[in-house]
This record gives C-alpha cells, sequence and structure tokens, in this order.
C-alpha cells in the first residue's frame, strides 16, 4: 500500500437457464432464461388425443403431476412433460339387427371397424348413424379413427331404392322408387320417334334384358339404364286360310327378311302378296327373302288354294284396309276359322285364338296386356288409347305373328 486507497465490491444476481420439452405436446410458458429466487409458472399443453400424465426432471425421476406448476428458479433446470394417448369409449348399437364387432375402449387415433347383421330375411343396412342421428356411412363393415367417446347405431330395413335412367334417344315412363324386399318391380321405357329400346343395363354395364316393361323381382338396390338404338321395322306377315306362315317381326334396317309359308293338310301355296291391302303380289316361292330398306313393304300375306283348285280362301284377298272402315276402326277382320282379331267400342274381340296365350304390343314395342284366351269368340274390354296394335299369339307349337289392329 503507498497511501490511503478506497475499494468497493459489486455482486451480480445470478441467471439460470430452465429447459422445458414436451412429449406428445406442446411448451407454453417457463421456457427462458431467469435470475436466481425468481417464481416462475411451467405450462405445456396436449397434442389432440392426449393428457397431461407429469414433468420428470433431467434424470428422468417424476416431478409433479401438476400442470401448470409453479417452481423457485434456484439454478439450471431442466423439465419435460409427459402426455398419454386418451383411451376412447366406442358404444355400438343396432335396430332390426345386431352388433358383430366394435364395441369396446380405444386409445385415441385407432383405427376401430364397427360391423353389424341381421337375421331378417330381406333386411339390409341402410346407414350407420351418430349420437345426434346424423348419418354417417352406409358401409358393412365401417372403418374409422377414434377421436373422442363414440355412439354408433345401426339400422336395418327392407325397403330398397330402383333407380332409372334413360340413355339417348327415350325416357323413362314408370318403374322407379322404393320398394320392400321381394316385391316386383316394372321398369318401363318410351322410345323417341324413330327408335327402339335394345336393352337394360345395370350399373355395372351388364346387359339384363330387352324386355319392355321389364319386370324384375326386387332384392337390393337397383340402378338400370335403358338403352335405345334406331328403330326396327315391324314385319307383319300373315296365313290366308289353307296354312300358316312364319318369319314376321321386328327387322334392323339393312337386314334380311325370310318369310316361309308352310300348306295346311290339302292345300298348296299359291303366291305371296304385300302392301297396305295385300293385293300386290311380290313372290311365288314359299320361301320370300328380301332386304329390309325404308321403302320396303311391312306387310305380307301367304296364300294358299285347295289341292286340284285355282284358288283358296282368302287367296289374295285383304283382309284389312279399307275394307274394314265401317267397323269402327278395325284393321284386321278374320274369314271364317281364321284367327284373329279387332277392337270395337271398347271391346277387344278374339276369333278362333281359343287357348292360345295373348300378348298386345304398341308399335313400340312396349306391352300392354297379356293373358290366355279363353274363347273362339272371345271379347275383353279394354281401355287401350288411340293407335296400332300388334297381336301375337302362341298356343304349344304354333304360332301367330304380328297381327295389326287399330284402335280408334
Amino acid at each position: 500500500m503507498k497511501g490511503d486507497t478506497e475499494m468497493q465490491a459489486h455482486f451480480f444476481v445470478n441467471s439460470y437457464r430452465v429447459s422445458l420439452s414436451a412429449e406428445n405436446g406442446t411448451i407454453t410458458s417457463g421456457n427462458d432464461t431467469y435470475t436466481y429466487g425468481r417464481e416462475i409458472v411451467a405450462e405445456a399443453a396436449a397434442d389432440e388425443g392426449h393428457h397431461f400424465v407429469a414433468w420428470t426432471d433431467e434424470a428422468g425421476d417424476w416431478l409433479s403431476a401438476e400442470n401448470p406448476i409453479t417452481f423457485t428458479v434456484k439454478g439450471n433446470t431442466v423439465m419435460r412433460a409427459h402426455f398419454a394417448p386418451n383411451s376412447c369409449l366406442v358404444s355400438l348399437s343396432a335396430v332390426d339387427g345386431r352388433i358383430t364387432s366394435g364395441d369396446g375402449t380405444y386409445t385415441y387415433g385407432t383405427e376401430v371397424t364397427a360391423a353389424a347383421d341381421t337375421d331378417k330375411k330381406g333386411y339390409h343396412l341402410v346407414k350407420w348413424t351418430n349420437a345426434a342421428g346424423d348419418s354417417l356411412s352406409a358401409e358393412n363393415p365401417y372403418t374409422f379413427p377414434v377421436k373422442g367417446d363414440t355412439e354408433m347405431q345401426a339400422y336395418f330395413s327392407n325397403i330398397y331404392q330402383v333407380n332409372l335412367f334413360a340413355a339417348e334417344h327415350g325416357r323413362i315412363t314408370s318403374g322407379g322408387g322404393t320398394y320392400t324386399h321381394g316385391a316386383g318391380a316394372v321398369a318401363v321405357a318410351t322410345a323417341d320417334y324413330g327408335y327402339h329400346l335394345v336393352r337394360w343395363e345395370n350399373a355395372a354395364g351388364d346387359s339384363l334384358s330387352a324386355d319392355n316393361p321389364y319386370r324384375f323381382a326386387v332384392k337390393e338396390d337397383v340402378k338400370l339404364t335403358a338403352v335405345f338404338s334406331e328403330a326396327r321395322m315391324l314385319v307383319t306377315a300373315e296365313a290366308a286360310a289353307g296354312g300358316r306362315v312364319t318369319g314376321g317381326g321386328y327387322y334392323d334396317y339393312g337386314s334380311q327378311v325370310t318369310l316361309t309359308a308352310f300348306p295346311d293338310s290339302g292345300y298348296r301355296f299359291a303366291r305371296w302378296t304385300a302392301g297396305e291391302k295385300l293385293t300386290v303380289q311380290v313372290g311365288n316361292a314359299d320361301s320370300y327373302s328380301f332386304l329390309l330398306i325404308r321403302t320396303a313393304f311391312d306387310s305380307y300375306r301367304a296364300n294358299f288354294v285347295r289341292e286340284g283348285g285355282e284358288k283358296g280362301e282368302g287367296g289374295g284377298e285383304s283382309n284389312g284396309g279399307e275394307g274394314n272402315g265401317g267397323s269402327q276402326g278395325n284393321e284386321f277382320l278374320p274369314s271364317d276359322r281364321e284367327a284373329g282379331a279387332y277392337h270395337a267400342e271398347g271391346v277387344l274381340h278374339l276369333v278362333h285364338l281359343d287357348g292360345y296365350f295373348i300378348s298386345i304390343d304398341t308399335m313400340t314395342g312396349e306391352r300392354v296386356l297379356q293373358f290366355m284366351a279363353d274363347g273362339d269368340d272371345a271379347e275383353y274390354a279394354t281401355a287401350l288409347p288411340a293407335g296400332v296394335y300388334i297381336l301375337n299369339a302362341a298356343k304349344g307349337e304354333e304360332r301367330i305373328v304380328a297381327r295389326k289392329f287399330v284402335v280408334k
């Protein structure tokens, strides 16, 4: 020392680091640097589907189950917040059925598969709903992630939906709607002018039927599409007394048509006649073929004569056309012992068709009547709209094809 001296000692409060981390969560406060003796609050928030378990120190030893936690800083501090997945209760029930799997307790986020079944014939699962009645899914089984306590109900029903659609050039007339299991549905489509129904397709595009109407039993939800194509031509082929004929029906334009005449015993084939009045002679061979074009005749008659005779009954003469104009809409009035039909004053008259299975179609191919004739001179009250109709009849191997009659 060389003289009087003054000196001062300066002290500073120590600062310490508080290092916080979280497993399955996030630190929201407390992760910072603090002075000695400072009281701080450490807090952590859980990730979705988790809950807080405990704080541990740097060595992993348990410190506290409180969150947030308050403590005094006395040195560098390392703490970790631990969270665990939540446990969720899944409660399932069923209406008109039973639960087969999915009930139980699961950790948050687990994929759960709920399944239900029913012993009721014709019933199917319609939907799963939540506790509020909201629709969740129509799948069975239904798989979903658990994000909390869950209540679901499985609904079964024997009601099925028939949805009908029409492709281009036509429309659905009737048949769509709801049906009970096993009920009969009748799908009907109407083609635009110049077109006809080709087939009904299912949702997979498979062809089911070319019938129109198309009748089927409903055993599941159904989606059908009516497919149309450019119209075919109806070729009518009839036989005068003394024989029968085959080959009449619907044909695509451009196709080959073959009509064949078969004389009865004691008769021989004479000629084919055609046209509106069936008076135009077109061929003498019993088998007559032609290419169907738009200008071709659509009505043909096979004429027969008795063996040894010049002309048989009905040989070449028209049974229809203007000659029957006074019969209130009869386009075809049968001659003696010749099968046929005509319509007058709301009554369909069938002649010489006892025991035949009768079908009546419109010119577009829509079937409107189907029944068994119960007499050779039978009358049936019908409410048919005005138009031209086609009668087909079958009895064993016998066929009467494409006979036209008019309703005025």
